[in-house]
């Protein structure tokens, strides 16, 4: 037994030493050198030659350079594993093969692969709520690519997303691929929608503060509401699993903005009724007790005194403790020392929680940390706008001190210009300094650009004017050829003898600075009815031209001097009007403005104001031609946008404007360029009817007196629309509006009374074509409405 465990161990010892590739003797009692280590890679024949076969769309080279096993190398199974491993990740190929051939010196490889069919059409079966086009725009699967299951599966994905927003909470989608040839097939997504699915009941558990009332419909921020008829309409009730953790932070944050500071809501229960069309939701809060704000201390690296950081908190001691406010404080802290370079500073506020006297204490610790510079600049997404349209922005310049306000201001100045979707700024530490701040300012894209033709019918009323037939065709640049110039062209014909041609071209920023400039030329022709109860009307045409040149003035300020000159010819027709109401002739104008823009988007604003003050010179020793007369005006508007949730804006428009114009010398204000209300921008009920100061002149002698419309020196009109989100993807905004004016005659005193008024409702559609307007304005007299006239424009 004793021989044979010796021989068993000499053995296997034997053949432990040869697979590690030595040679040894068991004889051998002194320690000899060993010879170098081989690999099994070592011992294999060398690859001479690599070949692909089998592949017609993806290219050998591409192939080959994809694995690890090269020419003149050893051959090695390990590799080969590797190497096939490889391209099957690559999701081109169905099967693949890896064959040896001797040749001289070694061996040739030859790799046999099949290739996935190519993608040559693709369909949707069960989608009726969604359209094909939406889909296939979002679609990571094209046409003609070799079919890649995983692409097609992040697809399968993306659709059952697109169907919860919805509210198709049950929607299951599939893909098959049927064969067309041995290379081709046809890839189907099937969509079974599985009905919509609403929120049937909302029931909040603990809520003593507030009403279930108050959370559901007074505080808009909750997403999930129950359905009723009125929701049938709006987006609110349908049952989105996403939003649902979103809710139940907004009740923790609508709670804390309360004073309850140690709120607590749990995860909502979500249960489908048994048909399947309802979800019914449970929200459980635990309010605990309401806090007051006790002392407010700042401590650690001071830049400031305690008096100035406590004097600019929004929280005092002795009031409601609010988070939001809480929050505010913070971001102002942080604001205060990035504009002093510190970019990274920390505040760190303890919050300590008193519930005998229900009040917290609050200590921000700073931390400054290193001043930051600002450190490379660039730009990436603009394949259309050219850098410097975006540069010339900034208010921020690489080397210099880090300062977050202007860094801010910086986004939103390029957000204001309306040219992108979205504008995002990424910081990055330099590598090599780290005191230094690299930026990248990522923006993307939208048209900016407008072409459109339309045809409209007005059917009107006989006393207003009776039907129109209206032809509009218009051209809009707003960043034409990508450097940021406005150029537009508008044809507008009613059908009769109205029309309007207007050719326009403005540089916002000549050479990249402050100046501005611009021209227009205008062709004009309106019918204006001035005989009340007559269908006689005149012929009122204008023809001219302007140009302007402006510059910043300081901030958000603008300064603009307008040169205008216009012809004015009057073709009364048969009517018959005394001489002084025909005053034809050129009128040259200079017009000084002063404007204030600050809104979140030049081209379609929903927050923010804009102000206009103009004062026109028409005539005199200086300008010289037929008319001579002054006009003054203001013009104010302002946005005031109601955010429903994040993604849901909806917002007023409030607009005022008055009007001066007075003689200038000796000469009375022409009867042309007297005030008249009742366009699609201020009265829009009276469009046809235009208001003004009256008076009667006797036509034929011995006849009946007419009501002419004189027109007055001064006017005032004000109106306030609510716009709101219609179908969002589309850029259909639903609005409601009111106008209210009045025209006073000459020496007549600015009352406010006798206004004339008007309410109504209306569409804008925002395309990438033109903006269009489509509204039905009543007049509203002593409390009731009159009949409508529909207002359809191309344009704001």
């Amino acid at each position: 037994m004793k021989t044979i465990h010796i021989l068993l161990f000499k053995f296997l010892t034997t053949w432990i030493l040869s697979f590690a590739g030595q040679d040894f003797a068991f004889a051998q009692l002194a320690p000899q050198p060993q010879p170098k280590l081989r690999t099994r890679a070592e011992n294999g024949p060398l690859v001479q030659d690599i070949r692909v076969r089998g592949n017609a769309k993806v290219e050998s080279d591409a192939i080959v350079t994809l694995l690890k096993t090269r020419k003149s190398s050893p051959f090695s199974s390990d590799l080969i594993r590797q190497d096939i491993k490889t391209l099957y990740e690559l999701g081109y190929f169905s099967d693949i093969r890896i064959y040896k051939e001797p040749v001289a010196g070694g061996i040739r490889l030859m790799i046999e692969v099949k290739e996935k069919p190519a993608i040559v059409s693709i369909a949707f079966k069960g989608n009726d709520e969604i359209t094909e086009d939406t889909l296939k725009e979002k679609l990571e699967t094209k046409l003609y690519t070799i079919v890649n299951e995983a692409t097609i599966t992040t697809d399968v994905r993306m659709i059952e997303k697109q169907y919860s927003e919805k509210g198709f909470y049950l929607v299951k989608a599939t893909y098959t691929l049927t064969p067309k040839s041995p290379t081709e097939v046809e890839l189907t997504f099937h969509v079974d929608e599985g009905g919509k699915v609403l929120v049937g009941q909302v029931d909040i558990l603990g809520n003593k503060f507030f009403t279930d009332t108050q959370i559901l419909n007074d505080y808009m921020g909750f997403a999930s509401r129950p359905y009723t008829r009125g929701a049938a309409y709006g987006g609110s009730s349908l049952f989105q699993a996403d939003l649902l953790k979103r809710d139940g932070e907004y009740l923790g944050f609508l709670y804390r903005d309360h004073g309850f500071a140690e709120v607590k809501v749990s995860k909502p229960m979500q249960f489908l009724d048994e048909d399947r069309s309802f979800a019914r939701l449970t929200f459980q809060v635990e309010e605990g007790l309401q806090f007051d704000v006790g002392s407010i201390d700042v401590k650690g690296d001071l830049l400031f005194t305690k008096e100035e950081l406590l004097e600019a908190m929004k929280l005092k001691p002795g009031e409601l403790f609010r988070y939001s406010r809480f929050t505010r404080d913070i971001e102002m802290l942080v604001d205060k020392y990035g504009d002093l370079g510190y970019a990274y500073v920390d505040v760190d506020p303890q919050v300590i929680n008193d519930r005998d006297k229900r009040v917290v204490h609050i200590t921000y610790n700073i931390t400054k940390g290193e001043k930051v510079y600002f450190g490379t600049m660039t730009i990436i997404g603009n394949s259309k706008t050219r850098d410097n349209v975006i540069r010339r922005e900034f208010e921020v310049a690489d080397s210099e001190l880090y300062h977050g306000t202007g860094l801010t201001n910086t986004k939103n100045n390029i957000n204001r210009l309306g040219y992108f979707e979205e504008v995002q700024v990424l910081k990055e530490r330099d590598l090599n300094q780290q005191n230094l701040l690299n930026l990248k300012i990522k923006v993307k894209e939208k048209p900016t650009g407008q072409l459109s033709a339309s045809f409209g019918y007005s059917p009107g009323s006989p006393d207003r004017g009776g039907s129109s037939f209206t032809v509009q065709s218009r051209y809009e640049e707003k960043n034409q050829s990508g450097k940021g110039w406005t150029t537009n062209l508008q044809l507008k014909w009613n059908g009769e003898e109205d029309y309007d041609l207007d050719l326009g071209f403005t540089n916002p920023r000549l050479n990249d600075s402050d100046w501005a400039a611009g021209t227009s030329l205008f062709l004009r022709q309106q019918q204006i009815r001035i005989i009340l109860g007559e269908d006689e009307m005149i012929k009122e045409r204008r023809f001219g031209g302007s140009v302007f040149i402006g510059r910043k003035l300081v901030e958000l300020i603008r300064g603009r001097i307008t040169y205008k000159l216009q012809k004015l010819t009057t073709d009364v027709g048969d009517v018959y009007l005394p001489d002084f109401l025909k005053k034809d002739g050129i009128a040259s104008s200079m017009i000084f403005s002063l404007l204030r823009t600050d809104v979140d988007n030049y081209i379609d604003p929903t927050e923010g104001s804009e102000v206009v003050l103009s004062q026109n010179v028409t005539g005199g020793s200086l300008l010289r031609g037929d008319q001579q007369f002054f006009e003054s005006s203001a013009d104010a508007t302002y946005y005031y946008p109601i955010d429903m949730s994040d993604t849901y804006r909806t917002y007023f428009k409030l607009r005022g404007h008055v009007s001066y114009i007075y003689p200038f010398g000796d000469q009375p204000v022409p009867f042309a360029e007297r005030y008249r209300l009742g366009s699609d921008y201020d009265l829009r009920a009276y469009r046809k009817n235009p208001i003004g100061p009256r008076y009667s002149v006797m036509r034929v002698p011995g006849g009946k007196a007419s009501s002419i419309i004189r027109g007055g020196d001064k006017k005032m009109h004000y109106s306030i629309e609510y716009f709101a989100p219609l179908i969002p993807e589309a850029n259909i905004k639903a609005l409601l509006f009111g106008d209210i004016g009045r025209v006073y005659d000459d020496n007549e005193p600015i009352t406010f009374g006798g206004f004339y008024r008007d309410v109504g409702f209306g569409f804008r559609w925002i395309t990438p074509i033109a903006p269009f307007r489509f509204e039905w304005a009543y007049p509203l007299e002593d409390g009731r409405l009159g009949d409508p006239e529909l207002v359809f424009n191309i344009g704001y």
